[in-house]
């Protein structure tokens, strides 16, 4: 081989990788759009589900509310019980008694 020869190789084989490298950057690229555009039309088809759901849900029922319900937590009761026992006390069968009261 001459010097010409290797000369020549040791530029088209770099040149060759980085267009291989393109080139495979560019088909996952596509690949890559392609999906997205998939997972937008998925998403904007999901969306209009639950808007048409939601337009039926108002068409039947005008009073339910659907959307702008939010949980505000639960509140404390503001009375409170008072319980009293009269005679309160047990007899046992041997004369003795539990709690008196």
């Amino acid at each position: 081989m001459n010097s010409d020869t290797a000369n020549n190789l040791s530029v088209i084989a770099p040149l060759l990788a980085v267009l291989l490298m393109v080139l495979s950057i560019y088909i996952l690229d596509r690949r890559w759009r392609s999906l997205q555009t998939q997972l937008a039309k998925v998403t904007g088809l999901m969306n209009e589900s639950h808007a048409f759901s939601l337009n039926l849900v108002r068409h039947f029922m005008p009073s339910f509310k659907v959307e702008k319900y939010q949980f505000r937590g639960m509140q404390a009761k503001t009375g409170g019980a008072n319980i009293e026992f009269d005679d309160l006390s047990l007899e046992l069968p041997s004369g003795k008694r539990v709690l008196e009261g």
